[in-house]
């Protein structure tokens, strides 16, 4: 099985979930923008933008699954690339959450540059190999067990983006305390 094409898929798994957490709950995500200083143009601006970028990331998501080109493995990871350094700059600018999943409570962190990063370099090795769809029909019972790995993979990413930092920061002694 192509390593770099499961982590590919469960790349694109995630931006179905993180685009439609932005079209569920925009007001997290316009924030976050916002406070990057992202320019509002005409009635695209705050709550509808982070609409429009999660229903692109999450169609994104869709046709990188169902069609898997070199194209979409290629503008996975330029969508990644660009999630990092939006983390990065949130971080730098002491953001209290990074606007990914349209929660509040989920803080920017390195792990979130470390992962985006990951994900990022995955898609474009994943441009040379095979196509989801291609693996799912190499696999035996109709690719199951692909399916379950880009499952369980896309879930510990979005743990590591998630539920980690939250850990990890709820362990640091407070001031005062």
């Amino acid at each position: 099985m192509d390593v770099a094409t499961a982590l590919f898929a469960a790349a694109a798994v995630l931006l179905i979930i993180a685009g439609m957490a932005k079209v569920a709950r925009p007001s997290t995500t316009a924030d976050m923008l916002f406070s990057l200083g992202v320019p509002e143009v005409g009635f695209l601006s705050g709550e509808r933008l982070a609409v429009v970028l999660g229903i692109a990331e999450a169609g994104l998501g869709i046709v990188a699954l169902a069609v898997g080109t070199p194209a979409t493995a290629a503008a996975v990871g330029v969508f990644y690339v660009g999630f990092a350094v939006a983390v990065v700059r949130a971080l730098s600018m002491g953001a209290v959450s990074c606007g990914c999943f349209g929660r509040v409570d989920a803080p920017p962190s390195w792990l979130h540059v470390v992962g985006n990063g990951a994900l990022a370099f995955a898609s474009f090795v994943a441009i040379a190999g095979s196509t989801p769809v291609e693996v799912m029909e190499d696999q035996p019972a109709g690719g199951v067990g692909f399916v379950v790995l880009v499952g369980v993979l896309a879930g510990l990413a979005l743990v590591m983006f998630t539920a980690l930092p939250e850990a990890l920061a709820a362990r640091r002694p407070r001031l005062g305390s």
